[in-house]
């Protein structure tokens, strides 16, 4: 990470401006350049369906529309989406076919149709005579020759989106919108091997990539589809597999970097405009990150209320990182990178699918502001103790991520309960199953939050593991290694949402009981 913020984000913020804003445009879905003139393809008001209502714009480097509908000038587009310029052809991704436009004289000189395809969506140049569009439905990556127009199949991605060649390194880039609408990945295929999926990214439903430089990529996000007023815009280090997001405007789909300004044009599709901005120009605006939400009552929670009322979908959009309870009660809530997983009192640890409902979790979007390297062998509480002396103020939130090869783990998970009125948590410790973990490489996500928060939540230390393998997991009593790695993100706001239902509303709070939450969290009866 500290090669992403010294490196590469230097060289984005060397031009600081205001964020611009270009109106007038018919759902853009891409932004590609020559390197002198911009182009924008608007896919009208249907982005799936033929009905020639799509159209190429020009628009001015500084942000001004030079020629609305510069193409086509004869035939029809009709739901125009990425877009790739070679040797002064403008090649489009439109449906189920590709065309070709002379930037110059606006005449479509090339066309082909892919037989079976559906939603071509983005395309770029290989090398030359070549590109490569992926279609979206079937997840298909095609090679054209632009010669002959002959076509084979490279590869399939389910949900392929946004594709990007580095001529120089020989790497294809793809990313994909996941078959759940925000599970997508980010892939990798360097000369002839497979493609690969990148580590350490956020799931998300991701639409357009570009390469920075060699080493480094960038990547929209709109988190999840249908939108909810904010996407994101990555930059992943390839050297460090390490990844930095900042929050943007919603539905931003397939972006533009231009090298020489560092400008970033991206498409806001769904509110008709394009947006240049750079990395500096985000980064001012980023209330959403570590923004601490929690959803429910523990003392609710404690109390009995384990059947789930928010769907992860919902609770997505409001972190990547966090921890909670899954519905009814069964087992442990952890959510890393995006992605939600439940250790159950078998053992098993499994992905939940965004349908899945929590009863209580505890959320954000985080970005670390302390990083050290715990080097001595250390027992938890060496290590806590050695954060809690770190934490600047005792009484702000922290979210706290703690990496590395554990030697040894003791984690808990509850066994689901099936009769109403359910018990009290503290009156079921004895159900309780506990899993001892050797020499086991993962990761420690928690909060440590202060003590005026309990009964909405637990002050102090709460973390959940999981191992880089997602097999193994739980709620944390016990730990230890050494070369620990330690994140800490200052939390900024508190959001808080209950649960509607009528025995949440029914629900009798009384005073605290501090000794039964201290016992729960300690997993003794």
């Amino acid at each position: 990470m500290k090669h992403i913020i010294t490196g590469i984000i230097l060289m984005l913020c060397q031009v600081g401006f205001s964020q611009q804003v270009i109106n007038g445009f018919s759902m853009p879905e891409s932004i590609i350049s020559d390197g002198k003139r911009f182009f924008v393809s608007n896919q009208g008001q249907d982005f799936m369906n033929k009905d020639g209502g799509g159209f190429i714009s020009e628009i001015s480097a500084d942000g001004k529309i030079v020629n609305q509908r510069f193409l086509p000038v004869t035939g029809v587009l009709n739901a125009p989406k990425g877009m790739t310029i070679v040797n002064n052809i403008l090649f489009v991704a439109d449906l189920d076919r590709v065309a070709g436009f002379n930037i110059d004289n606006r005449q479509t000189v090339f066309e082909l149709i892919i037989e079976g395809a559906k939603l071509l969506n983005d395309i770029c140049q290989l090398e030359d005579g070549f590109i490569a569009v992926t279609e979206t439905v079937s997840g298909n990556i095609y090679k054209v020759n632009i010669n002959s127009k002959s076509v084979e199949i490279i590869a399939n991605i389910p949900t392929v989106n946004g594709i990007a060649y580095n001529q120089k390194t020989k790497q294809l880039l793809v990313c994909s919108n996941g078959e759940n609408y925000g599970d997508g990945s980010i892939y990798l295929k360097s000369d002839n091997s497979e493609f690969e999926e990148l580590p350490n990214i956020t799931n998300g439903f991701f639409d357009g990539i570009e390469w920075i430089d060699n080493d480094h990529i960038l990547i929209s996000d709109w988190i999840t589809f249908p939108v909810n007023g904010s996407g994101k815009l990555w930059i992943y280090d390839l050297k460090d597999q390490q990844s930095q997001f900042n929050i943007t405007e919603e539905s931003i789909a397939d972006i533009f970097y231009d090298i020489e300004t560092s400008k970033i044009y991206m498409p806001q599709m769904l509110h008709n405009r394009v947006l240049i901005s750079d990395w500096e120009q985000l980064s001012k605006t980023q209330d959403r990150i570590n923004h601490f939400y929690n959803y429910g009552v523990i003392d609710a929670f404690i109390g009995g209320l384990y059947r789930g009322t928010l769907p992860l979908k919902d609770l997505k959009l409001k972190g990547d990182f966090g921890l909670g309870a899954p519905d009814m009660l069964n087992g442990e809530l952890t959510i890393v990178d995006g992605r939600a997983y439940q250790t159950m009192a078998t053992g098993e640890t499994v992905e939940l699918d965004n349908d899945h409902l929590t009863s209580f979790a505890s959320v954000t979007f985080f970005k670390a502001d302390t990083t050290f390297i715990q080097n001595l062998f250390s027992d938890k509480s060496t290590v806590l103790n050695t954060i809690e002396k770190i934490l600047p103020n005792k009484n702000k939130m922290y979210a706290i991520k703690i990496s590395g090869k554990f030697e040894h783990l003791k984690t808990r998970a509850f066994p689901p309960v099936e009769n109403e009125p359910f018990p009290k948590l503290a009156n079921i410790l004895d159900q309780q199953q506990f899993f001892d973990y050797q020499y086991t490489d993962g990761t420690l996500i928690g909060f440590f939050l202060p003590s005026y928060l309990n009964g909405i939540n637990a002050g102090g230390f709460h973390f959940h593991f999981l191992s880089n393998d997602r097999k193994k997991g739980g709620h944390i009593l016990e730990f230890a290694g050494k070369d620990l790695k330690i994140e800490i993100a200052t939390l900024k706001t508190f959001e808080m949402n209950t649960p509607n239902d009528k025995a949440f509303q029914n629900f009798e709070f009384i005073k605290t009981e501090n000794e039964s939450l201290r016992k729960v969290e300690q997993g003794k009866q």
